[in-house]
């Protein structure tokens, strides 16, 4: 057999259609099977991540009446999510005041939530629905 088949083959190279329309095919499924399951995978992290932060900013609010010595703010706010608007949430009377920002970690003029959120008079933290 190696005699018939030798001088067919004998000075080609590469790849046949067939062996290439293979692989495709192969890669074809196995991208089928793990691109849905990246993209699941992104969006739960996106949540967590989401989630995890509003747990911060409230751990930061109540630290802020903490100090501050109060039990509630000074007003109900909503759509937190620049830098001035971290300064403007504050507790307690002048000159003790402090201002939220006190208590965050705020990288140049970014809030580092990735989304809005409404703080209500007695420091409950939650996302905005706006």
């Amino acid at each position: 057999m190696r005699k018939f088949l030798k001088p067919r083959r004998q000075g080609e190279k590469g790849f046949t259609l067939i062996e290439l329309l293979v692989v495709i095919a192969l890669l074809g499924v196995m991208a089928a099977i793990a691109i849905p399951n990246i993209v699941q995978f992104i969006g739960r992290g996106e949540e967590e991540a989401k989630q995890t932060e509003q747990d911060n900013m409230q751990t930061a609010v109540l630290a802020l009446l903490s100090d501050a010595g109060v039990h509630e703010l000074d007003n109900d706010y909503t759509d937190i999510d620049v830098k001035s608007d971290v300064e403007g949430v504050t507790a307690g009377t002048a000159p003790d005041n402090h201002s939220l920002d006190e208590y965050l970690y705020i990288v140049g003029d970014e809030f580092p939530l990735t989304q809005a959120s409404d703080i209500d008079k007695n420091g409950l933290v939650t996302p905005s629905s706006a």
